[in-house]
């Protein structure tokens, strides 16, 4: 068997949704960083990977992520080089896996079960233990020797560690749960020797048998209890999964037709909005003409009055002429008294009422193309009037008779799914509950239920000389990578955690936590890959650098870290391969410039230039 015999590395990581921009991250074996401000999306990246990974709680949603749906890990085996894409949707339910060839050839394809079988080695943890050489160990979970099968998310809380775990003051393979202690102890154990745990066997005392009577009476009663409740809420228990996965498919389609009605109704409402606006403005506009041409009418008429009687002024001095000589009808003399001087002559007042009656009348001309103007912008402001409303009509007769009712009548549907979903989670907590204590119900009954209890301890944590490979190779990285002060590192029984150079790694500031701890999950993979022992081959570690992001002057530790050059001897050792693994590290701080070794660097920029974030800006 050699290194690249078991395992996989991760070659991408997509999150899709309808009408949205992929957000992707692509990956190389070796050493990945992906470096960016805080809220773009780094530790959601994290967590996207561990729910493909049978993580049974989705990503927590945050803003960035409105409108995406699913996720999709490929990974590629170290063994046969298949690519392996694993989909699963963000609302939950089971897992579409797909298996390509190397030259791209699709070998399988099909829906499995995000939940572990200890029977079924076809579910997403079954297919990543097997990749990993792990399928069938078992491990044991309780004092008393009880053994189950491993699962994947017992190998997973020693490859991924998000921001949180990283500097919690406890070994980095407990989680703190005291029923789970013992369970995780020896997954890490036999990760560190390769050797699952063995059976335990004891005869229990008489207080002890009735002790566990009395317990299993309890049980008896909630068990009987939790079956006539799952019987009361009316559920198909075998059919529980299936109907919960339709249902929440079905909620996905009803959600999406109500904000589709809802956006097509906010898109009418704002054109609606716009045709009211215009309708106003024609309408006063409208006015504005009216009362113009109005106006301009009555001056029209006024300059007809002024032209017939300048007309009438010019017809009258030819008339004058006509006439027979009589006195003045000026000054009342006789034609023979007057002087040229004092002569009435019709024909200059012709003349000037001629003249007259044509400025005035080229004044009507320009007023009659006026009101010929106002006259069609009249009828084209009433042309813009009928449209506009004809177009406000329809948009309120669609929103009241369509997409009102569309839109009540998915709301209705959501609520009526929401309850459903509700009963069947109900049904689905209740059912799990009842599993747990017929497996505590187990637990207590053998052959003429006598108690299997023990009259001890069964505990088996590694011992130092078992876990003494697994401190030499954390040691090994901690001096590559210029850890200040570093002596020994051995691995405390008492403490279930590395000691170095004589101090507890609990025992430091939570910048030196979280190097240890990247240095714990590392160096048990580096062991693994180095003594041929099983292991997933990847490591995903968020902020273990945390000293670098806002220093306190104050912490003698954390200057220590940063005079000692730990940064930039991290990414060296980890970019020329002291890890023998795929490590991907998420950071604020960008890695240096020039490591002189190829790694993959991703840079989230938080800004309008460059990447912004996992989602598109």
């Amino acid at each position: 068997m050699t290194e690249s015999d078991y395992g996989f590395f991760i070659q991408s990581l997509a999150i899709k949704g309808p009408g949205k921009a992929d957000a992707e991250l692509l990956f190389t074996d070796g050493l990945n960083v992906v470096a960016g401000a805080s809220d773009t999306g780094k530790s959601y990246a994290l967590s996207c990977i561990d729910y493909a990974f049978g993580a049974s709680r989705p990503p927590r949603r945050i803003q960035a992520s409105a409108g995406y749906d699913t996720v999709i890990v490929s990974i590629i085996s170290r063994n046969t080089k298949d690519r392996i894409t694993i989909e699963r949707g963000l609302v939950g339910g089971d897992v579409k896996l797909s298996r390509f060839a190397p030259s791209g050839s699709l070998l399988q394809e099909g829906v499995i079960s995000a939940k572990h079988s200890p029977d079924d080695p076809n579910t997403i943890s079954g297919v990543l233990l097997e990749l990993s050489l792990l399928w069938g160990k078992l491990v044991r979970t309780n004092k008393q020797g009880k053994r189950r099968p491993l699962s994947f998310r017992d190998v997973a809380f020693l490859c991924l560690v998000e921001e949180g775990r990283i500097i919690e003051e406890r070994p980095p393979h407990l989680s703190g749960s005291f029923t789970e202690k013992t369970l995780e102890g020896e997954v890490f154990r036999q990760l560190v020797t390769g050797r699952e745990s063995g059976e335990v066997f004891s005869s229990p005392t008489k207080k002890q048998a009735a002790t566990v009577a009395a317990q299993l009476d309890l049980i008896r009663i909630i068990i009987a209890e939790s079956e006539a409740k799952i019987a009361g809420l009316g559920v198909n228990v075998t059919m529980l999964e299936t109907e919960l996965t339709a249902l929440e498919n079905a909620r996905s389609t009803t959600l999406a037709e109500y904000e589709s009605s809802r956006v097509e109704i906010s898109g009418l409402e704002s054109t609606f909005v716009q045709r009211d606006r215009e309708l106003r403005e024609v309408q006063s506009r409208q006015q504005v003409v009216i009362g113009l041409t109005n106006r301009f009418r009555l001056l029209e008429r006024h300059y007809q009055a002024d032209i017939m009687r300048l007309h009438a002024i010019e017809e009258s001095g030819s008339l004058l002429e006509s006439l027979p000589s009589r006195p003045c009808p000026v000054c009342g003399a006789p034609p023979n008294q007057h002087t040229p001087n004092e002569a009435f002559n019709p024909a200059d007042v012709q003349i000037g009422a001629r003249a007259e009656g044509n400025k005035i009348g080229k004044l009507r001309d320009d007023l009659r193309q006026v009101l010929e103007e106002m006259r069609i912008e009249a009828t084209e402001l009433q042309t813009r009037e009928q449209r506009a409303m004809i177009e406000l009509n329809l948009s309120q007769s669609r929103i009241d008779g369509e997409l009102m009712p569309r839109v009540k009548e998915s709301a209705e549907t959501l609520r009526a799914q929401n309850i459903r979903r509700d009963l069947l989670l109900q049904a689905k907590s209740a059912i799990e509950q009842l599993n747990q204590f017929r497996e505590h119900e187990a637990e207590f009954v053998g052959p003429g239920e006598n108690a299997l209890t023990s009259s001890t301890d069964v505990v088996t944590p590694p011992t130092t000389a078992e876990v003494d490979s697994f401190a030499t190779a954390v040691e090994a990285l901690l001096t590559a990578w210029k850890y200040p002060d570093l002596g020994r590192v051995v691995f405390s029984e008492e403490e279930q955690d590395l000691v170095i150079a004589g101090q507890p790694r609990t025992g430091h500031g939570k910048g030196v936590r979280a190097l240890t701890c990247a240095a714990y999950i590392v160096g048990l993979l580096r062991h693994c890959r180095s003594t041929h022992l099983p292991h997933p081959s990847v490591v995903v570690l968020d902020s273990p650098l945390l000293a670098y992001r806002e220093p306190d002057t104050s912490d003698a530790e954390t200057q220590r870290l940063l005079q000692s050059g730990v940064k930039e001897a991290f990414y060296l050792s980890l970019a020329a391969g002291d890890a023998l693994g795929q490590v991907i590290v998420f950071e604020n701080e960008d890695p240096p410039v020039n490591l002189n070794h190829p790694f993959t660097r991703i840079h989230f920029t938080k800004s309008a230039s460059g990447r912004y974030g996992l989602f598109p800006r």
